[in-house]
């Protein structure tokens, strides 16, 4: 199995259990927020043409299209898109959702507005294809909105590496009670022992996305955490006081 399939095998795998660990997005007070911190930033007022790539569970395929806009949501993993598929059915929208792999995108040119993305980019295989392929498919003016975990290049497969078994005997430790995982322990190598594969494991984000942005010539890449305003989970974190969840944002000329 190559890294390519091993990244859609894991997400099949976790599917139906991320689905529902995000169900809190989908509805007050997560639902507002995650619209503000995407609208908030987009690249002009009207309705848009949006992209979210990596859609998952469909959470900001759902909510960008009961904000008024025209949302498409990919994913490379069907699984997953028959969750996206069933929430958006859940509360009343039907964005289009298609099977392609995130970091080809198979789009025309000049497509889309804005295109978003939530926990995609670490797992691509090639990061700076995907990005390229992501600018491509931009619209003059258009704007790239992407949430992601930051980190160093010495502290992703330890630090942040979460659902791990040292990790789960650590949270159970703590707060008597098991973390929210979206597949079971005994999974944790086929759903994201790939992890040790990728490139961006090995680098310091958001330093490394801002640099190959700017080499790609997109302009106004900026960066801000926003992990206190998506703080609304109850679930405790062991690395709440240190965690970096970056909204980037860059611009195709």
């Amino acid at each position: 199995m190559n890294l390519q399939e091993k990244i859609k095998n894991g997400w099949e795998i976790s599917a139906e259990g991320y689905s529902r660990i995000v169900q809190d997005d989908f509805v007050s007070p997560g639902r507002e927020i995650w619209t503000e911190l995407i609208l908030e930033k987009a690249p002009r007022a009207g309705r848009l043409d949006i992209l979210d790539v990596g859609t998952g569970p469909g959470v900001f395929a759902t909510i960008l299209t009961l904000a008024g806009h025209h949302v498409t949501g990919i994913d490379v993993s069907p699984k997953m898109l028959e969750q996206a598929q069933q929430n958006a059915a859940r509360y009343g929208v039907s964005p289009r959702f298609l099977l392609m792999n995130s970091q080809d995108l198979t789009f025309s040119p000049n497509s889309f507005d804005l295109i978003v993305s939530r926990n995609v980019m670490w797992i691509m295989e090639h990061p700076e294809r995907a990005y390229e392929s992501w600018l491509r498919a931009l619209r003059p003016g258009g704007r790239m909105v992407v949430f992601d975990i930051g980190h160093d290049q010495h502290n992703f497969l330890t630090e942040f590496d979460h659902n791990n078994a040292a990790y789960i005997q650590e949270y159970t430790a703590r707060f008597g009670v098991p973390p929210r995982i979206s597949f079971a322990p005994e999974q944790y190598e086929a759903a994201r022992g790939w992890k040790r594969e990728l490139k961006l494991t090995y680098e310091t984000r958001p330093e490394w996305d801002v640099e190959v942005l700017q080499k790609l010539g997109c302009s106004h890449v900026t960066w801000d955490n926003v992990a206190l305003r998506t703080a609304y989970h109850k679930d405790p974190d062991l690395q709440e006081q240190e965690k970096l969840l970056f909204r980037l944002c860059a611009d195709k000329p």
